[in-house]
Formats: C-alpha cells, sequence, structure tokens
C-alpha cells in the first residue's frame, strides 16, 4: 500500500516537472505561424520602425482597386487645400450629377468648410465628398484623375491606375504592394492621418450640422463591435461589387506600428472578411513579435590567437554597442553572424580596444545591421618569446636568407674552379710524361739483382 502511495506521489512529481518544462521552452517561429490570408486576393503586411515586410500574399498582383482610390484622392486634397481649410465650397450640379453609393447627399446650392468637405470624403469616405473636392481641387473630374495618375508615376505605383476619385467606377488597378506606398506616404502628412483615423465629428453644410462617423468598423462601428480593433489609428476601408472588401489599416501599440493592406476580400451577408484578415493579422503581429537583443557589449563574438606573449594566448573580441531587432518569439535559432576580421592573429603588445574587424547579423537572409568589432582586453609582450622571435624572424628573413644563398653559391663556385684548376694541372703532366723512356740495359740488370 505504501509503495502505492510513493508511486503515486512520483508519478504527480514527474507530470507536475514534465509541464513546467513544457511551458518553459521557447515557442519557435514555425510553431506560431502567420495566420491564413486566405479570404483576400492579395495582402501587404509591413511593420513601419522596423522597416519589415511581415506578410505578403499575392503583393504584385494587378487587382482592382476598389475602395483603396480613397486614398490618393484624400491624400491629394489634403496636401491641396490644406491651407484653405476654413473656405467654403459652393457645390454646383456637375460636382454629383449621377455620383451614386455611400453619399452625405449633397446637392446643388449646399456650401461648406473646406475642413468639412475633407472630413466628410477622409474619415467618412462619402462619394460625393471626393467628387467635390475633385472639382475644388482640379475644376473636374477628369482633371483630377490625371492629377491622380501622376501622383501614381511621381510614387512609383508602377501597376496602378485611376478612372475615378472614390473607386465607384470601379475600373480602377493597383496591387497590394503599390497601395503600401501610397498608405505610407499617406501616412507622413499629418492631416490625412488626423481625418482618416477621427471616430466621429460634427460638420455643418449649409449651416445644417450633421454628425459624421468614421466609416472603417476598426476604428467606429455604430451597429456592433466584432470588427473593432482599439489599436488602429486610421485609413481606408469600403466595397466595391469589382473589387471586393478592402481594407488598409494604421495599428499600433507600445510605439509598434503595422500597415496592413488587404485587396479583394470575400464578404458573406453576416462577415466581411477584409477587417477578419486585417485584424488577425496585427493580433498576431502584437503578440509574437518583440525587440530583441541581438548583439551586446558583454556577449564574446569571437577570440583572436595572440603570439609573442607568454601570459595569454588569445583575446576575447566583442562589439561596444548594442544592435536589436524586430524579430518573432523562438527566432533566435535563424539568426546567423558574419565575422570578418582585420587579421588571422595579434602580435602582443596588444591594448584593449583594438578594432579588429566587423560584424554582420542576418535573419533569413536579411541584414539586420553591422557593427564593429574591439578587443576587450590588452595582452602583454614577453621579452624571452620576443627574443625567440626575434631570432626566428632574423634566420628567417629574407636578406639573412639571401646571404646564406650567395655564400652557399660562392663556396660552390670556388669548389668548382679550384676542381677544374687541379683537373686542367694534371692533365698537362700526364701529357708531359705520356713519352716513357726504357732503362739501360746495365740499368735493368741491376734492378733484376735487387729484386728478391
Amino acid at each position: 500500500m505504501k509503495n502505492r502511495q510513493i508511486g503515486k506521489r512520483l508519478l504527480c512529481v514527474f507530470f507536475c516537472i514534465a509541464s513546467l518544462f513544457v511551458f518553459c521552452i521557447p515557442a519557435s517561429a514555425e510553431e506560431n505561424p502567420i495566420p491564413s490570408m486566405q479570404e483576400a486576393s492579395a495582402v501587404y503586411f509591413y511593420h513601419i520602425e522596423s522597416d519589415q515586410i511581415v506578410g505578403t500574399k499575392n503583393e504584385t498582383v494587378q487587382v482592382s482597386a476598389g475602395s483603396s482610390v480613397k486614398i490618393m484622392a484624400g491624400l491629394i486634397a489634403c496636401e491641396r487645400l490644406a491651407g484653405h481649410l476654413q473656405e467654403e465650397v459652393m457645390v454646383t450640379k456637375s460636382m454629383v450629377s449621377g455620383v451614386v453609393g455611400h453619399r452625405l447627399n449633397l446637392k446643388s446650392g449646399d456650401y461648406l468648410t473646406v475642413e468639412h468637405l475633407l472630413y466628410s470624403a477622409v474619415c467618412s469616405s462619402y462619394n460625393d465628398a471626393f467628387y467635390v473636392l475633385a472639382h475644388t481641387v482640379s475644376g473636374s473630374t477628369e482633371a483630377f484623375v490625371e492629377l491622380m495618375n501622376q501622383k501614381a508615376r511621381e510614387l512609383g505605383l508602377e501597376n496602378t491606375f485611376f478612372t475615378d476619385p472614390s473607386g465607384i467606377d470601379d475600373g480602377s488597378v493597383t496591387t497590394a504592394n503599390d497601395v503600401a506606398k501610397l498608405a505610407l506616404k499617406a501616412y507622413e502628412n499629418p492631416l490625412y492621418l488626423q481625418m482618416c483615423g477621427t471616430e466621429r465629428c460634427a460638420v455643418k453644410v449649409s449651416g445644417e450640422s450633421r454628425t459624421i462617423y468614421n466609416r472603417n468598423a476598426m476604428i467606429f462601428s455604430r451597429d456592433t463591435t466584432k470588427y473593432y480593433n482599439s489599436s488602429c489609428i486610421g485609413m481606408s476601408a469600403g466595397s466595391t461589387t469589382k473589387g471586393g472588401h478592402c481594407v488598409v489599416s494604421l495599428t499600433r501599440k507600445n510605439n509598434e506600428t503595422y500597415l496592413c493592406v488587404v485587396l479583394g476580400a470575400t464578404e458573406t451577408t453576416d462577415t466581411e472578411y477584409g477587417y477578419v484578415v486585417a485584424n488577425r493579422l496585427s493580433d498576431w503581429a502584437f503578440r509574437s513579435y518583440a525587440y530583441r537583443e541581438i548583439l551586446s557589449p558583454e556577449k564574446v563574438v569571437c577570440t583572436l590567437p595572440v603570439t609573442v606573449s607568454d601570459l595569454t594566448s588569445e583575446v576575447k573580441v566583442c562589439t561596444k554597442e548594442s544592435l536589436s531587432a524586430y524579430l518573432p518569439k523562438g527566432s533566435e535559432e535563424e539568426i546567423e553572424y558574419s565575422i570578418r576580421l582585420m587579421y588571422s592573429e595579434l602580435e602582443a603588445p596588444v591594448e584593449a580596444d583594438t578594432l579588429v574587424g566587423y560584424v554582420t547579423v542576418f535573419y533569413q537572409g536579411r541584414a539586420l545591421g553591422t557593427l564593429p568589432l574591439y578587443t576587450t582586453e590588452g595582452a602583454e609582450r614577453s621579452s624571452i618569446v620576443s627574443s625567440l622571435k626575434a631570432i626566428k624572424s632574423l634566420t628567417t628573413s629574407r636578406p639573412v636568407l639571401a646571404g646564406l644563398i650567395f655564400f652557399v653559391v660562392a663556396i660552390a663556385a670556388w669548389v668548382t674552379v679550384e676542381t677544374v684548376i687541379t683537373i686542367r694541372r694534371r692533365h698537362r703532366w700526364d701529357k708531359y710524361f705520356s713519352q716513357k723512356m726504357e732503362l739501360p740495359p746495365d740499368l735493368m740488370r741491376e734492378n733484376h739483382r735487387r729484386r728478391p
């Protein structure tokens, strides 16, 4: 019985430890992938502060521009009319004739200030307000559309062409990549950003006060809050028959800002998937991404060998600065370092803070930054090792080697010359005694007697 109780306790302890271990394991990028974008035709999702594209889908494929047209029209109007906000505009029949869809119901003879007209267009996305702005800026709809296309060329929107100032014509085309460029330009305009992020405001039309509301349900919705996003600070939303549901949103938390472009999203009787995709992506990003310190002065990047020192054989190499990047959680294993050193080894004495090279940090092939590398410590020179190295250097130096080679060659030449001279002398003597003389008979006999 006691053994069973002990076994149960041990099993419980094991499961507790295992659970803690599982929860302590950091989530990798693969375990927290980017959410689905299947309900949209094209998507561009971008982190502004780090200039980082977080996710895309068909971003360079040309699609119907839909309601994203209104960003260009609103931006041009804000740029051209910013100095005339309190001037009044008189509405004529030609300005609003034939305008359909979402309207402020402006009619010939109505008057309102430029400021209220801009709010009606940029904040509430009224189609007739955009047409009145087009005539106010350029004198006609056609001239304003030409101005829109000229601005597109200036911004490098190579796959964008506009046919009307509000998108209801449904003939304009663009790409998610181009809309992102346009939206970033609009983001830089304080007047446009203020108006597109306003929840509601009061405007006067012919002296009559009206309250208008932002048409972007991520910013404000009178009927439901299912698309509302408290981090959304503005931009544009709407739908057309050909373009589908289009949402361009700016969301910000803790000074981190995301731009999300959703084009051609599907719609059902109860769901507008442009909002769904935009909210899905921004919620995931704020939950999954954060600034992470990749390099710090305390982190040893590498070591360098040191010669002529009997106290140390290497010195540590670090950066003097920190390098941080906006990355997903669990991305540490995907970070790579490219180290470029100026020396293969250092000769003592070595001083601390000696520049020895550079390190570049990469994440998924994208360079995050480059920092210089310095030695963190010094190394003293050894007198004995220095003397031995000096002797070695002397014996292996070019002048000494050249002298030794010259000496060997000179000795070899001298031996060769002496040998040749000796051979020649012997040759002359041999030639001189080449004729042998015979002894006289009496000497030959004497010589014969002496033999034993």
